[in-house]
């Protein structure tokens, strides 16, 4: 691994985290004009031009050569299964039920990051990566939340925890053959592709119902954000931050963003904050801090994939 990525490469996971915990404000503006999958496929259609508009300025060109299929079961775990699995897993458990789930991310994904790419962490990241996952458990718990936990539910959101496992893995992986660009691209291609697809089938007796809802300035400012930044620049740092730092450390961020996420929504939908939620905050962090500067170590003679 190159040394000097390391600092950059964290910056990007941490990044990306935050980028994703606003995201959670403007799915809720954007939620309000259209069903959960028409803002997923308007945000890709949004992301796929954003990118392509990008590329074709800045003349860059993707190299897919014959190992496209390793982009396209990346792609396949997220965004396809993992937007799919989260949304309907939400709908059918409790908001509180379903972040303690999403929360269990860093830990399936260091013991996916054992088996799949020998990267070991160390007894003491286990320990900050429990006291992390708890701080989002005890904010969750004392949230406000309404409905019941189904077994269906909760088989979906176990899927969407290990789409993602897969996918940081699988990203992380590949990282030597394709650059973050083309990783990006990919994802942003087929979940273009996918969601328009499931959109249409379900708006099959109105399909302009798909792009209608593009006529709210609210809804177009929110999905210009999930489509441009959330999907776009977050996963592009996302999949940079893979390519350098073991899944353990990239994953560990990935509760920032329910920190971010209440806090943007005391600012700007004054939502209550408590003693509590200072609490579980500061334990997130100290978990995340702590899961950085703690190492991992490699337990077969593999190559680095970061090199």
């Amino acid at each position: 691994m190159k040394e000097n990525k390391i600092l950059p490469a964290t910056l990007a996971a941490l990044g990306a985290q935050v980028i994703f915990g606003f995201s959670f404000m403007f799915t809720k503006i954007a939620l309000g004009y259209a069903s959960p999958l028409t803002v997923i496929a308007d945000r890709y259609i949004v992301a796929f031009l954003g990118l392509t508009v990008v590329m074709l300025a800045t003349k860059t060109k993707i190299n897919m050569h014959k190992n496209i299929w390793k982009l396209v079961l990346m792609s396949i775990f997220q965004p396809v299964l993992y937007f799919i699995f989260e949304t309907y897993g939400i709908q059918l458990t409790t908001s509180a039920f379903s972040s303690i789930m999403i929360s269990m991310i860093p830990v399936v994904s260091m013991i996916g990051g054992i088996f799949v790419l020998a990267e070991v962490p160390s007894p003491v990241q286990y320990v900050f990566s429990a006291l992390s996952v708890a701080g989002v458990v005890i904010m969750s718990l004392t949230g406000n939340a309404e409905g019941t936990v189904t077994v269906p539910g909760i088989i979906l959101l176990f899927g969407a925890v290990v789409s993602s496992v897969a996918y940081n893995t699988s990203s992380r992986k590949i990282s030597g053959e394709f650059t973050a660009l083309e990783r990006t691209y990919a994802m942003t291609s087929i979940g273009l592709v996918s969601f328009v697809v499931i959109s249409i089938i379900e708006n099959i007796k109105n399909p302009v119902k798909v792009i209608a809802s593009f006529a709210h300035f609210e809804y177009t400012a929110a999905i210009l954000y999930l489509g441009l930044i959330s999907s776009v620049v977050a996963f592009l740092l996302l999949n940079y931050a893979n390519t350098y730092l073991p899944v353990a450390k990239t994953t560990a961020f990935s509760n920032i963003t329910t920190v971010v996420s209440v806090v943007a929504g005391a600012i700007f939908l004054d939502e209550k904050i408590t003693a509590v939620t200072v609490i579980s905050t500061g334990m997130i962090i100290a978990g995340v801090t702590g899961v950085q500067i703690f190492g991992v170590s490699k337990v077969k003679n593999k190559e680095d994939f970061g090199s």
